[in-house]
């Protein structure tokens, strides 16, 4: 059960006050994760830090990445890229890439990646996951009060006839993101 999210893949600026203990510009948020797993609906409290996101004109490098040398290629290219953090329960992962959007009517769309950490068993298997190598959040926060947005644990990135970055997720439902609050 595999399904595409269309994504633009243009995003823009940064907004709101500075986290103490952060470095300028970084922005924290706070949310309830909603998965669906084998065990039943799950919720757990997630964290994101978001630091030093691209603009539409930094990301588009990144776009010819994906277009020619496929997922291993992005992956090399974000791997490291320090932008930020997202706790998800008591689990850290590294965000390598972070791209903003502004909303028409106010408030931010963020674009969140990060390559996620393999099972033992999906590379002992050879997995068919294993192509799907990167953890991607989109969420909107508005201006003031709350926002919402999707969870997709195992995805893998494509650019279509028409340019634009589609989000294909492997077999799960994708997670709910509800009360996303700035810390």
């Amino acid at each position: 059960m595999r399904g595409r999210f269309g994504i633009v893949a243009a995003l823009a600026a940064l907004l709101g006050s500075p986290v103490v203990g952060q470095e300028p510009g970084t922005k924290a948020f706070t949310a309830t994760a909603e998965m669906t797993t084998s065990q039943g609906t799950r919720t757990m409290p997630m964290t994101i830090i978001v630091a030093r996101p691209l603009t539409v004109e930094e990301a588009q490098p990144l776009r010819k990445t994906l277009a020619e040398g496929g997922q291993q290629a992005l992956l090399s290219a974000i791997r490291g890229g320090n932008r930020g953090r997202l706790n998800l329960g008591n689990l850290e992962y590294p965000l390598e890439l972070v791209v903003t959007e502004p909303l028409s009517g106010g408030g931010t769309r963020y674009l969140v990646v990060t390559t996620r950490s393999l099972r033992v068993e999906e590379v002992n298997d050879s997995a068919p996951s294993l192509d799907y190598p990167f953890a991607v959040a989109v969420f909107e926060v508005p201006d003031f009060g709350s926002g919402e947005g999707k969870l997709y644990p195992r995805v893998a990135l494509s650019i279509n006839e028409d340019g634009a970055v589609h989000v294909e997720h492997y077999d799960e439902t994708p997670g709910r993101l509800k009360d996303i609050r700035r810390r």
